[in-house]
C-alpha cells in the first residue's frame, strides 16, 4: 500500500477486506492506551503518599490526650513594655532592626539591633523576623500598599501559672 487510505478501507471489519490492491487480512487488537511519562509520575507520586500517610490516619484523627481532652498549653507572659498605639493601648512587641530605618505605610522607625524580637518572656529559644514591605495587586487589579512583620518562636518559657512550657508560637 502506499499510506494513502481508501474509501473501501474506512468500511473495515473484523473479516477480509478488499481495497485496491486486493484482498488483505486485518486483525483487530485491542490498544492499551499508553501512558506518558508525566502521568506516571504523577500516579506514582500520589501512590506513593498514600501508602505512606494510610497508615497514619488512625494516630493522626485519634484524640489528643489520653483521656479524652485536648492539651492546651498555659499562655505564656508577654514581655513588658513594646509600641504605644495613639490610644494608649500597649502592643508588647518591638521592632528590632537598624534606626535607621523608618517602615514606609505605618511610619514604624525600628529600634536597634538589640532589642528583644520575641514578645514572650522568661523564653528561651530561637526566633525568626521578617519584616516585608512592597505592594501587592489584588484579584481586583488594584494596587495595594504591604507591610508585614512576621515572627515564629520556639523554644521554651515560663507560663503565666508558673509552670515550665516548651511552645511554637507565630506573630503574623
Amino acid at each position: 500500500m502506499n499510506g494513502a487510505a481508501s474509501p473501501e478501507v474506512d468500511t473495515r471489519s473484523e473479516g477480509n477486506l478488499r481495497g485496491r490492491e486486493g484482498a488483505m487480512s486485518v486483525q483487530v487488537t485491542a490498544q492499551r492506551p499508553r501512558i506518558s511519562r508525566r502521568q506516571l509520575f504523577k500516579y506514582g507520586a500520589f501512590t506513593g503518599a498514600a501508602a505512606t500517610a494510610g497508615p497514619l490516619l488512625p494516630a493522626m484523627t485519634s484524640v489528643a490526650h489520653a483521656h479524652g481532652l485536648p492539651r492546651v498549653l498555659a499562655a505564656p507572659k508577654p514581655i513588658p513594655g513594646g509600641i504605644e498605639l495613639p490610644d494608649g493601648t500597649v502592643i508588647h512587641v518591638f521592632a528590632p532592626g537598624p534606626p535607621d530605618v523608618t517602615l514606609p505605610f505605618t511610619g514604624i522607625q525600628l529600634m536597634g539591633l538589640d532589642v528583644e524580637p520575641s514578645v514572650i518572656t522568661d523564653y528561651r529559644g530561637v526566633t525568626a523576623l521578617a519584616f516585608h514591605v512592597g505592594t501587592a495587586t489584588g484579584s481586583d487589579g488594584r494596587q495595594y500598599n504591604l507591610e508585614t512583620d512576621m515572627r515564629a518562636m520556639e523554644g521554651t518559657y515560663i507560663a503565666e501559672d508558673g509552670s515550665r512550657q516548651r511552645g511554637l508560637f507565630a506573630l503574623i
